[in-house]
């Protein structure tokens, strides 16, 4: 297994120490702050809120593995009410950012998309950060892209676990 190591200033020849939990965890908490400051910019950009924001990236999700979702489960992912979901569903769909289809299986059911508008917007103001990501992993090795993935994958589990409070 690797050891996560950190930059230093000044320890040794290297310039490398080995990384301990606490700072894993300030990197990614600095990490998730830059990904918010980033998010923030769009939204501002785009005149959205916060809530819209999320829709948009759970949408962004369903869109990368090919799926659609019906407002019961952006509603769910988001943890919104009916009224809400409909609040938000009508608000992005006036700006453009969404579009409503019936789902070619199911006539009774309404399917949500990001509009092509939409994610090209998203798609071009996040691209330096999967750049930095990819940029980030190019000195990785395969096993350590292995280590990181599974990391991650624990975490973002961890993560969803944890009960709304």
């Amino acid at each position: 297994m690797m050891e996560a190591r950190i930059e230093t200033e000044g320890r040794d020849g290297t310039g490398l120490a080995p990384a301990g939990r606490g700072d894993i965890v300030h990197l990614l908490c600095t990490y998730v702050s830059e990904s918010l400051r980033a998010t923030e910019q769009w939204a501002s950009a785009e005149g959205v809120h916060h809530t819209d924001v999320r829709a948009m990236a759970e949408l962004g999700q369903a869109g990368r593995t090919g799926t659609a979702m019906t407002a019961g489960q952006l509603a769910s992912a988001l943890g919104l009410s009916s009224p809400a979901t409909s609040a938000l569903i009508a608000r992005l769909e006036e700006a453009g950012h969404i579009e409503r289809t019936v789902d070619p299986a199911d006539r009774r059911r309404v399917l949500i998309t990001a509009s092509p508008a939409a994610a090209r917007s998203a798609g071009a103001y996040f691209q330096p950060m999967g750049e930095a990501v990819t940029a980030a992993l190019d000195g990785c090795g395969d096993e350590e892209r292995q280590v990181i993935a599974g990391f991650l994958e624990r975490l973002v589990r961890r993560m969803r676990s944890i009960p709304p409070t």
